[in-house]
């Protein structure tokens, strides 16, 4: 027996800030799943840095893509970090707090479609499967600004959970007051500790019916 893994999202499901050749979240997650599971863990990612959410959305348009996830057990995503840069940079010239809700508005539209979508391709599975969404630390915890946007983004990814395959990994929690600590050297995306820290944070959240099967065995 062996299990898929399928890591969508932005620059941090593709390990931007980790060191030469060291992994990111996703490789060590998955080491963490195989000595949880006790069987092969298979990865496949897809993610861009710069991705916004609805980027990850039009990815699930790719037959690849969309051939990996029928058949994924464990699915991670990161998205809406790039939203609210770039609502941020909006803001910077127009002075207008209406930009933020504008972006969460729509970055919460599309993670809704995104989960719609995984669902649709998984409705003939007979085989149980987790999604884990993991929410935003906060890079500039000195910014008021920035702090208020991601609370309310967090808070609005916590919708999501409305059955027990799906969870959020509250990396703010893990992270905040240790910035200095889980921060690569561009001050936003994790180092190798940061993400180490998100690995295990995700592997503490269980990997749901799938652990039951090994029990049933």
């Amino acid at each position: 027996m062996s299990y898929s893994y399928v890591a969508l999202g932005d620059s941090l499901t593709v390990g931007i800030g980790a060191s030469f050749f060291l992994p990111g979240f996703v490789q060590r997650y998955q080491i963490l799943a195989i000595n949880e599971l006790q069987e092969p863990v298979y990865v496949q990612t897809f993610a861009h840095p710069g991705f916004q959410s609805l980027d990850v959305l039009l990815e699930l348009n790719n037959d690849l893509i969309m051939e990996q996830i029928k058949y994924a057990d464990i699915i991670t995503i990161t998205a809406g970090g790039n939203d609210l840069i770039q609502a941020a940079r909006k803001f910077e010239e127009d002075q207008n707090e209406e930009d933020f809700s504008i972006a969460l508005k729509r970055c919460t539209d599309n993670y809704r479609k995104i989960i719609k979508a995984i669902n649709a391709l998984k409705v003939d599975s007979v085989n149980p499967y987790i999604i884990r969404l993991i929410d935003l630390y906060n890079p500039f915890p000195e910014n008021p600004l920035a702090e208020k946007w991601i609370k309310k983004f967090n808070l609005q990814l916590k919708y999501f959970v409305k059955v027990p395959y799906i969870l959020v990994v509250q990396i703010d929690r893990v992270f905040k007051g240790h910035e200095k600590d889980y921060l690569s050297i561009d001050g936003i995306h994790p180092n190798d500790r940061g993400y180490e820290k998100i690995a295990e944070a995700l592997h503490h959240l269980g990997f749901g019916e799938l652990s039951l099967d090994l029990e049933e065995e």
